[in-house]
């Protein structure tokens, strides 16, 4: 049986210097002095000897009167001998009676023993001190004891320590001078004497209360660990059930997003056959992997596969606990048709249109006005504040959006006062794009030139690469930004908006770009040419796509690509860039396109007309 350092085996409680049993079992100084000591205190009277069992019975510790004296010095937990018969303290100890003498006792025992060696004691029965030995002689050379070893306790005159034969055995022994060795051993004998039985029965008391002091101590101290282990362990609990909760509620979000993309954006939803096993949605739809939510819905199977690949990879060591699984689902395409026309609410050519978090549509227009529609397509409101043309739109956060103008200026427009905010002025020429960048940057491009702002809308950075106007500035990823111009390039930066790339492929001026969700690139010119680009920004390849400048290109919740012209119409693209269909509702120039949330698109051109297609 391991028995633990310090532990006592009767009250089970932890204490230092514990008396050690012979099965290796310990008892504490109080066990002794309240159970042992004090209950067989007159016992030690009638004789030398005190066993104390263990309860495992395979154990126990035999307490001599010098066992009991080392006891009472190291502890100092000591009780009076009583003489029994006479009822007064003993003050000496026969050896050969075995046998504590008190005053009276001493006289009776005088006549009746005159040959016995009587030694003296303390007051205290637990220590019988032994000092007849400091005025004994040497029996072999009858010279007084000078010298005494502690380790085999043999006394030495001067010349016992001369003989070789004598002194040898005792060799690296503690050897002390005789007389310092017991007058210490008096100090201390007289260190702990008392005067009565009721004086060391109060000290025994005494010590126990410092006994009871130090565990009631322990106790609250380990009542306090206890407390505080119990507060952690809730604390963490409470906040585990938060974290489970937050899990639950976004797997319930993506969920109903699933549920509305198949019951809105969708005619219909097959089941892939071939086995590609299941795929994860990531909890937040986070910027990070906001392609792999959005290639779900996509409706180019070998693309949505080779991109659900890749994924696949990246997250082999990540941990996707907090993901959504289900089975590889893919979204039949729709035909997508003239809608509804908004007519006669515009005066001049529609430069941009945006679509708001509610659906409500944004149009521009050179008639310097900023038209707002409803759900129903009837206008809503009209935000008026620009001298001139409005030529481009950007929706912004916390219901905010930004316009610019020919009149050189940005307005911040706050669509729940409906008043302007900001009215930047830093431009030298008409503003002709806006767009929202990596880290809520508001991006202004004009005649040379592009304002980059912060989040406050503070000027941060203003680019002078390009030799002429600016026709579009996109985020490509975290870490690179793109721009084309009518100077015939395309400018990659990278995230603090230094030149990592200029791409001179066209051979005309750029007047649109798009960065598709798989990765690629499009940018279209004024000669209706089309080139994609690969992930890498390195040349694929180009088609004529346009008899005329190719004004805007879009990508469409389904993957799809639109595209519009100033030769009055707009085309629809498989991502192969494979022409599917063709519209020619407008009668000039179509200028924008804006792709909307339930699928469809908007269109606006230089006939005052705005179409919607679903």
């Amino acid at each position: 049986m391991e028995v633990e350092k310090n532990d006592c085996y009767r009250c089970k409680q932890n204490y230092e210097n514990p008396i050690e049993l012979s099965c290796k079992h310990h008892m504490c100084q109080k066990c002794l002095t309240r159970t042992i000591l004090k209950k067989n205190l007159t016992e030690l009277q009638d004789k030398d000897t005190f066993i104390i069992p263990c309860k495992c019975k395979n154990g126990n510790i035999e307490l001599t009167l010098s066992k009991i004296g080392e006891i009472i010095k190291q502890n100092s937990e000591l009780s009076a001998v009583e003489c029994k018969k006479h009822k007064l303290n003993c003050i000496q100890f026969c050896k050969e009676c075995n046998k504590f003498l008190c005053e009276k006792c001493i006289e009776s025992h005088s006549d009746l023993f005159t040959d016995h060696a009587v030694t003296n004691v303390t007051d205290s029965n637990n220590k019988p001190i032994s000092i007849s030995g400091l005025n004994e002689k040497c029996p072999k050379h009858n010279k007084d004891f000078s010298s005494y070893c502690k380790n085999c306790k043999v006394s030495f005159c001067t010349i016992c320590l001369n003989e070789e034969e004598i002194i040898k055995p005792h060799e690296g022994h503690e050897i002390v001078p005789y007389k310092n060795y017991f007058d210490k051993v008096v100090e201390i004998s007289n260190k702990l004497q008392f005067k009565n039985y009721d004086e060391c029965k109060e000290h025994i008391n005494q010590i126990e209360g410092e006994f009871d002091k130090q565990y009631k101590d322990n106790l609250n101290k380990n009542i306090k660990i206890l407390e505080s282990t119990i507060e952690i362990l809730t604390k963490t609990l409470d906040n585990y059930k938060k974290k489970m909760d937050y899990k639950l509620n976004n797997k319930n979000l993506i969920i109903s997003i699933i549920k509305k993309v198949y019951h809105i954006y969708y005619e219909d939803l097959k089941t892939v056959k071939e086995g590609r096993g299941n795929i994860m949605l990531m909890k937040h739809l986070s910027n990070e992997f906001s392609e792999f939510s959005d290639l779900t819905f996509n409706s180019d199977l070998d693309i949505i596969t080779s991109k659900l690949e890749k994924i696949k990879q990246d997250l082999e060591n990540e941990d996707i606990s907090n993901c959504v699984s289900f089975k590889f689902l893919f979204f039949a395409k729709k035909e997508l048709k003239l809608d509804t026309s908004i007519k006669n609410q515009f005066k001049h050519q529609i430069n941009d249109i945006i679509e708001l978090k509610d659906e409500r549509i944004c149009v521009a227009s050179e008639d310097t006005t900023i038209k707002i529609f409803d759900k129903e397509y009837n206008l809503s409101l009209s935000l008026n504040g620009h001298v001139n043309g409005v030529r481009a739109l950007c929706l912004l956060k916390e219901g905010k959006i930004a316009s610019g103008s020919a009149d050189k200026t940005v307005r911040i427009w706050d669509l729940r006062q409906n008043k302007t905010i900001h009215i930047l002025k830093e431009q030298s020429n008409q503003v002709v794009t806006l767009n929202l960048l990596h880290g809520d940057k508001l991006a202004s491009c004009s005649f040379r030139e592009i304002f980059i702002y912060d989040e406050h809308f503070r000027q941060k950075y203003v680019l002078k690469e390009h030799s002429n106007w600016i026709r579009g500035i996109i985020p490509i990823d975290r870490f690179r930004t793109a721009s084309c111009s009518e100077d015939g390039t395309i400018k990659i930066y990278d995230k603090h908006f230094r030149i990592l790339n200029t791409l001179k492929d066209h051979n005309d001026s750029v007047m649109a770009i798009c960065y598709l969700r798989d990765g690629r690139m499009l940018s279209g010119d004024k000669n209706g040419k089309i080139i994609i680009w690969s992930k890498t920004i390195a040349y694929v390849k180009d088609l004529k796509a346009h008899e005329s400048s190719i004004l805007s290109i879009k990508q469409l919740k389904d993957g799809r690509i639109v595209t519009c012209s100033s030769d009055k119409t707009i085309k629809l693209w498989e991502l192969d860039l494979t022409e599917i269909s063709i519209f020619k509702n407008h009668s000039n120039s179509v200028n924008v396109i804006c792709t909307l949330k339930d699928g469809g698109f908007c269109s606006g051109g230089s006939d005052y007309i705005v179409n919607i297609y679903h």
